[in-house]
């Protein structure tokens, strides 16, 4: 680290500590890996969780981000940007509840900026975070065709249709609710059923699917899920898929809705436990 870097992070946590007011509990925190949406521009942007006194590392696996931008930029998050690459994020004050600041990241000249918002959470914080581009997977467009195969099979169906009340989720007006879960060795093949409260109120439709796995040293990855909708019989159905990452203790999914991000709900891994 250069000695510029190191005075101006010096100066950052002191003013920090000095603005912050005490917590009755403090914020566990956590380290994240975050894999990219294919399309952001369709999707919400990805949360990172920052509060007073905690220095927040975001690194980048692709290209090395060129300029970070806030809005609004009032002066409260403050930024380093080290030798390697790293963008250090200290915040001088905690957000409010609800609030959130837009963080636009640009990394090549042309390039659609990489969007995040910040916001401070009374359960977690950040302290680091490696942001990573999803890449394509020829197995995951197998899987693709096996989950539209599987929902055309009786047997299977039976299987995917028993609702099991496994995920429940509460937009305005609409519940979204993962019915059922297929598993497939580290595969598994999950069915989530959207119904309106009221008729005079539209069907909430996911556009996204993210699933969280809790790794056994306690690293947590995030990825975007495989969504497909399908339509069986009379019922339109979302269907999504994904791959255990290896050492998985927890799996948590969450549903994104076109403006705002879903919160994440645990689902049952198969044998009820961590898997190898």
């Amino acid at each position: 680290m250069r000695l510029g870097s190191w005075l101006l992070l010096t100066t950052l946590f002191s003013t920090s500590a000095i603005a912050g007011p005490p917590r009755a509990t403090s914020p566990a925190p956590q380290r994240r890996t975050l894999v990219l949406p294919a399309r952001p521009g369709q999707v919400p942007p990805l949360e990172l969780h920052v509060a007073v006194g905690v220095a927040t590392l975001v690194r980048f696996g692709g290209p090395l981000p060129q300029a970070l931008e806030l809005a609004p930029d009032d002066g409260r998050i403050q930024r380093v940007l080290l030798a390697d690459g790293t963008w250090v994020l200290v915040p001088t004050a905690d957000l409010a509840p609800g609030e959130q600041v837009l963080l636009s990241v640009v990394t090549e000249a042309g390039a659609e900026p990489l969007r995040f918002v910040l916001v401070t959470r009374g359960d977690a914080v950040d302290v680091s975070v490696h942001v990573v581009c999803s890449q394509p997977s020829a197995d995951e467009d197998g899987a693709e065709s096996v989950m539209r195969s599987l929902l055309a099979a009786p047997d299977a169906r039976v299987a995917l249709d028993l609702p099991q009340q496994v995920v429940e989720y509460n937009p305005a007006g609409s519940r979204g609710q993962v019915e059922s879960v297929l598993w497939m060795g580290r595969r598994f093949f999950a069915t989530v059923a959207v119904r309106r409260r009221t008729l005079d109120v539209p069907t909430w439709s996911p556009v996204q699917a993210r699933l969280r796995a809790t790794l056994a040293g306690g690293e947590l990855l995030e990825w975007p899920a495989r969504l497909l909708s399908v339509r069986i019989r009379d019922r339109r159905l979302q269907a999504l898929t994904g791959l255990l990452p290896e050492g998985t203790v927890r799996l948590d999914v969450a549903l994104d809705g076109a403006d705002a991000p879903g919160d994440f709900r645990p689902l049952p891994l198969e044998d009820g436990g961590g898997r190898p």
